[in-house]
């Protein structure tokens, strides 16, 4: 049985972020809930502080999330959005309970 991976991703941005950034967002989430491995992709915005958004990812493996990227979807958004990004946080978890 595979172990499912969970993502936490962290995304600090350099301002708020605009229509056009939100619409790649939304895109990257439509096309990334639809690839097989994954189990769930959300994105959240800190209540504190607008500049950090939060994106909680579970794959059905490491297989899985190696796919995701890999995509051209998520090549594509980093292509056209990784200069906003001020910092970006990544957290492998695994379910222990």
């Amino acid at each position: 049985m595979p172990t499912p991976i969970t993502l936490i991703a962290t995304l600090t941005l350099h301002q708020a972020p605009d229509a056009a950034l939100l619409e790649g967002l939304e895109k990257l989430v439509n096309a990334s809930r639809a690839e097989a491995g994954c189990l769930q992709y959300d994105l959240h915005q800190q209540h504190s502080t607008a500049t950090v958004l939060v994106m909680i990812e579970q794959w059905l493996d490491a297989a899985a999330l190696a796919a995701h990227q890999a995509t051209a979807h998520y090549q594509a958004f980093g292509a056209a959005f990784n200069a906003q990004l001020a910092s970006v946080e990544l957290n492998h978890l695994r379910r222990i309970v």
